[in-house]
């Protein structure tokens, strides 16, 4: 599946509430909502939920606030897939996305600063919603996709890396739970493992 670009950029015209992504970056000061890498090389992917059921619970999945929040709290991420399995790239991979805050990855690799070596993942859900089929599907294909181009070594969810761990390490002030006891790793690398092998049919 081909992404469809939305990126949180200063040249988006997307029209969100009182505005557009473009207007909405600009007034905070921003060209966009990533920074350079640096020359650090990527080999992580880091998996995340998100939705905006605090603001809107009677439609938590409607895509237009989910890039206000993106844009009020300055944060972003690489891809957004929403429940239907479409896909939304939302930074270029080959930009740091701001999508893990303090972190640390797990023992024994250790490193900290996540976002500098990582491709960040958003999926539309809810803490008790669970996962759509579609959902994974999207994901895996994404994911094989993105291995043709980077070496990935580890695929690490939010709480892995921004947890308790790096709550204790005073790394951040509160632990990230995401995306959560509901997210089926296996049934994922097994979608995955399935969309490598078919790569070159």
């Amino acid at each position: 599946m081909k992404p469809i670009p939305c990126l949180l950029d200063a040249e988006n015209n997307t029209a969100i509430a009182d505005g557009t992504v473009a207007a909405k970056i600009v007034r905070q000061q921003k060209k966009h909502l990533w920074q350079e890498r640096a020359g650090s090389v990527v080999d992580t992917v880091v998996l995340h939920y998100m939705s905006a059921v605090n603001i809107l619970p009677k439609d938590p999945y409607n895509f237009k606030a989910i890039l206000e929040i993106f844009i009020q709290y300055g944060v972003s991420a690489h891809y957004l897939i929403d429940r239907a399995g479409a896909l939304y790239q939302l930074v270029p991979e080959g930009k740091k996305a701001w999508h893990c805050g303090g972190s640390i990855m797990p023992e024994p690799d250790s490193r900290k600063g996540v976002n500098d070596f990582s491709i960040g993942i958003e999926l539309m859900a809810a803490p008790d919603s669970g996962f759509t089929e579609d959902q994974y599907r999207s994901l895996a294909a994404l994911c094989a996709d993105i291995e043709t181009r980077h070496g990935i070594k580890k695929y690490v969810g939010h709480e892995d890396i921004a947890g308790k761990r790096a709550v204790a390490l005073g790394l951040r002030d509160a632990a990230k739970t995401d995306p959560g006891p509901l997210f089926d790793w296996q049934h994922f690398y097994d979608l995955k493992s399935n969309n490598g092998n078919n790569a070159g049919e």
